[in-house]
Parts: structure tokens; C-alpha cells; sequence
């Protein structure tokens, strides 16, 4: 198991103790260019988390996807679990 794919189990598997909705989201052809690897709701409040292991970056999709995001009022979390629990509370 890569260290990204342990980040992402580790965030999902925190999200059901809080009782979120999360589901992870498939990239491929015709999805849209940039989503992240994960969608939660939480207390009323959705949630794109972007996992990414120490050193990883994002591409210029995923950063363009996060500018519009939070533009319109999204919450976007970049980074591993601890980065959603330290918003995800």
C-alpha cells in the first residue's frame, strides 16, 4: 500500500467515526479535470479533500479546481489526516 493510499484509508476511516458522508471520487476520461480524491459532508458542510503524502504536489488541475472551489465558498483540504482533523473537528 502506497503512503497515499494509506493517508486516504486513514481519512475515510475517520470520517465514518465523525459520521461524515464520504465518498471517494474516480478519475478517468470525461471526469471533471482536477477534482479531488475525496468528497465529505459533514455538519452541513462539503468538504474536497485533495491526499497528498509528504513531499507530493498538485497539478495545475487540481490547483485550478481548488481556486474555483473555494471562490464559490468551497472548503478544500490539501494534505494528509492529519490536515482534516485538524479542520474536520
Amino acid at each position: 500500500m502506497t503512503k497515499e493510499t494509506s493517508e486516504k484509508k486513514a481519512i475515510k476511516d475517520y470520517l465514518k467515526i465523525k459520521r461524515a458522508f464520504v465518498y471517494h471520487n474516480l478519475a478517468g476520461l470525461g471526469v471533471f479535470r482536477g477534482i479531488p480524491d475525496l468528497t465529505a459532508i459533514y455538519q452541513g458542510k462539503v468538504y474536497q479533500i485533495e491526499v497528498k503524502a509528504t513531499g507530493g504536489r498538485q497539478s495545475e488541475n487540481q490547483k485550478e479546481f481548488q481556486a474555483d472551489w473555494e471562490n464559490h465558498g468551497g472548503i478544500y483540504i490539501l494534505g494528509g489526516i492529519d490536515e482534516v482533523m485538524e479542520i474536520i473537528k
